[in-house]
């Protein structure tokens, strides 16, 4: 273990990396509004590529990965997610005002690319080195993703507050040396690719005619449009809806949306002796689903954002809680299963914040009624949940 201790350090950083490329657009939603007239509908288009083009590479990962290499693809990912966030900053500078929205979703199609690799591939490396992953350590491993969205929040908020707006662009090409750096690091370290030779993986065909594989695919949908959805627009709401500056918008929303969602996935392997996982992730389903009625019902502006930050307490163990039950469920399922699982989270996470966007955007750009129809993702994401306790309690029974 100590000899890959560069290649899990390198994990780790893919995902802030990761968290970088899928956080920082978000950050400028209100700022491309105002610049460049775009609407919540077009706004929320660029979450639905950057989702889809990641859910495509999703499907394309493990394969790409038995013919090429890990080390290959996960140089490339890093490589791409770099050279998408150079293009998004350079956009506006080097296209005519009717071709910025296309540069903008090209750029986001590059770096989106790189995460989808990101996304498959460094679960089953990090299982690989350290072994049987409990529930503990998948969290663990899924909070780097939550402290690189607290940085990327943070961080880009602070540089936003000081720097002129027209200098914006700045942001995306100074956070392309993250990629660059970890980009470097999985080109040295050593890397044991996950293969099993001892006991081969559960073919994919095997799985995909497994009822609970497709819940499991399912629950992971609603998992990704949840937390997706309030982290993707919770910033445009704290400016638009509640009108407070950006600066107190987004400490107040996204980053301790953020913050919670960490400091739950790091704790939460000390406490799942005392909270099961199956009872947390039913209480954070309804939990889920109040934060989201409060966030678009209240009146009170400011109630509404504590309504967002507190989803990040409800959708922490969401997407790892399920990727650990799915674990156990088919224990041979291997890279394949890993790959499905991410593709369901990410079509949630495209389809979610989309949807969210194009309702906004009927109601008269109205981001506060569309995060009421938000409340629908953990709602199914719930209901799946008991679907599968009661199967499982029934099979009991008949034995």
């Amino acid at each position: 273990m100590m000899e890959y201790r560069k290649t899990v350090r390198a994990c780790y950083l893919s995902y802030i990396s990761h968290a970088v490329i899928i956080n920082l657009p978000p950050l400028l939603f209100a700022l491309l509004s105002r610049n460049y007239g775009l609407d919540t509908e077009r706004l929320g288009r660029l979450v639905l590529v950057n989702f889809l083009t990641q859910l495509i590479v999703d499907g394309l990962a493990a394969k790409l990965a038995d013919r090429i290499g890990y080390r290959v693809c996960l140089v490339s990912a890093h490589l791409l997610a770099a050279l998408g966030l150079l293009c998004f900053g350079l956009a506006p500078l080097l296209l005519p005002a009717q071709g910025i929205y296309l540069g903008l979703c090209v750029s986001v199609v590059i770096f989106a690319a790189g995460g989808g690799l990101i996304e498959v591939l460094v679960s089953p490396i990090v299982n690989q080195v350290s072994g049987h992953l409990g529930a503990g350590a998948m969290t663990l491993l899924h909070s780097f993703y939550c402290w690189g969205q607290v940085l990327t929040v943070l961080l880009s908020t602070l540089v936003l507050h000081w720097l002129p707006e027209r200098l914006w662009y700045w942001l995306p090409i100074v956070w392309m040396a993250l990629p660059l750096m970890t980009m470097t690091g999985f080109a040295r370290a050593p890397l044991a690719e996950p293969k099993q030779e001892d006991i081969p993986s559960t073919p994919l065909g095997e799985l995909l005619r497994s009822g609970r594989f497709w819940r499991a695919i399912a629950v992971m949908a609603f998992a990704g449009a949840a937390e997706s959805s309030m982290a993707q627009w919770a910033s445009y709401f704290a400016e638009q809806s509640v009108g407070v500056s950006k600066l107190t918008g987004d400490l107040a929303g996204p980053c301790i949306f953020a913050l919670l969602m960490a400091v739950i996935r790091m704790c939460y392997g000390k406490w799942e002796k005392t909270f099961p996982l199956e009872t947390f992730l039913l209480g954070c389903g309804v939990g889920c689903v109040l934060c989201f009625l409060a966030a678009g019902l209240s009146r009170h502006p400011y109630l509404a954002l504590a309504a967002c930050a507190l989803t990040g307490v409800m959708v922490s163990l969401m997407w790892p809680g399920t990727l650990h039950r799915s674990a156990q469920a088919f224990p041979r399922g291997g890279t394949g299963l890993f790959g499905m699982l991410a593709l369901g989270g990410d079509f949630g996470c495209s389809a979610g914040p989309w949807l969210l966007g194009a309702v906004a955007h009927r109601r008269g750009d109205n981001i506060q009624t569309g995060l009421l129809t938000g409340a629908l993702f953990p709602l199914g994401f719930t209901i799946l949940l008991l679907i599968e306790k009661y199967r499982a309690k029934g099979k009991e029974a008949a034995l």
